[in-house]
């Protein structure tokens, strides 16, 4: 027999939301709430800019309650609120992420950025929650329940079989592609982030829930494919499986990924050197204001993800061009030079996160930034100070 309910309860919103809201209208608990998605996502940082999809990202519910504890918000307060939903004493309620306390509370948080217009900020709870255990890590196990993908098998598909439909391959790594997807689902459903009946609520966490599933289960139909017919599909020229010469191509976001990584493990080996620092200083920033400004944003550990995201552009701008070899000081002349095409999506990014560090930097930027002659030669010299690293660490 069908159970039939009257879904017209707003008990998300009239009980729980105003906590949030009050809560996250605090500076303390709204930097609070940003270092915990930064301790979160710094733990997964290899996962998250991974080229490939074959990690299930693991969150458990001892990490998640770190959102309880920074947006001072009592998980039982959550429960509450819960059960006076139309939905809250039903036993067997789908989806069950609906009665899950992590998810509704991170669910009413991006609400508040969303109606507070702060859409950086809404993005990034969006990513938070969907890389929480409800999201990503249980569709990726439903994806892959006994094992998760072979890596050489998956770069073949990621190479070969998926189109630029594919988020992964137009975005270039995990973390990219779910927040495209994300990005979508945050812009579709505007409106019932506004009315957030329950009935609202549960529509976006299913949306939401099918949303990232379907990333991960298309990619996983063609890598099924090719594992269950290897022989066939694996024919890369210029590999060789022979047991004592086994080697795969490498691609661009294979390239990307591993230029990524040598140049973060060279700025966590050396820090921040001031003979580059010399090379990027000019008549508006001298060495010793330039090693200021890139020790502000190297030595700051909430910095990780955009730095990977930052030294990613650069190189895949670069890639763009049809050349590869970092090494070649044609790198570092075509980083720093103006680009014609200024409204291109990473161009912008770029921008934006380097402004972002020097607004946060507590450098004489801040005073200064007003002459834009010296706006741009900050600008440049940070570039031009990556660029560098990214130069010498790939030698």
């Amino acid at each position: 027999m069908k159970i039939s309910y009257k879904a017209d309860t707003t008990a998300i919103k009239d009980k729980l939301y105003p906590l949030v809201e009050e809560a996250m209208k605090s500076s303390s608990i709204k930097n609070a709430y940003k270092s915990a998605i930064n301790d979160f996502m710094s733990k997964r940082a290899e996962a998250l800019y991974d080229t490939l999809p074959c990690d299930r990202i693991i969150c458990s519910e001892i990490e998640m309650d770190n959102l309880f504890k920074a947006v001072k918000i009592p998980k039982e307060k959550v429960t509450e609120a819960i059960k006076e939903t139309y939905y809250g004493n039903l036993d067997h309620f789908t989806p069950l992420a609906a009665k899950h306390e992590f998810t509704i509370l991170q669910e009413c948080i991006i609400r508040y950025f969303i109606l507070e217009k702060q859409p950086k900020d809404a993005e990034l709870a969006m990513l938070y929650l969907s890389f929480s255990g409800k999201f990503y890590p249980s569709l990726h196990y439903r994806s892959y329940p006994l094992v998760v993908p072979v890596r050489h098998i998956m770069e073949y598909v990621v190479n070969n079989q998926l189109t630029n439909k594919f988020d992964l391959k137009t975005k270039g790594n995990v973390i990219g592609a779910v927040k495209s997807v994300g990005c979508t689902w945050l812009d579709a459903y505007k409106d019932k982030f506004k009315s957030y009946t329950d009935e609202d609520l549960v529509y976006l966490i299913q949306q939401l829930y099918s949303r990232i599933g379907s990333f991960i289960k298309n990619i996983a139909t063609e890598y099924y494919k090719v594992y269950d017919n290897k022989d066939s599909y694996i024919t890369y020229q210029s590999d060789s499986f022979d047991a004592d010469d086994f080697h795969l191509a490498d691609s661009d976001t294979l390239r990307i990924s591993k230029a990524t990584e040598a140049t973060i493990n060279h700025i966590n080996s050396y820090g921040v050197e001031y003979k580059l620092c010399s090379m990027c200083s000019n008549t508006d920033i001298t060495p010793s204001e330039c090693k200021a400004v890139i020790e502000s944003i190297v030595n700051n550990k909430d910095n990780i993800i955009t730095m990977k995201e930052l030294i990613s552009i650069m190189i895949a701008l670069y890639y763009e061009t049809g050349k590869n070899d970092l090494t070649d000081i044609n790198f570092i002349t075509f980083t720093i030079a103006p680009k014609p095409n200024a409204k291109q999506k990473e161009i912008v990014r770029l921008k934006a996160i380097i402004e972002e560090w020097l607004s946060e930097s507590g450098t004489a930027y801040v005073r200064r930034r007003s002459r834009l002659a010296t706006k741009n030669s900050y600008e440049r010299a940070v570039k031009l100070y990556f660029a560098l690293v990214i130069h010498n660490s790939n030698r």
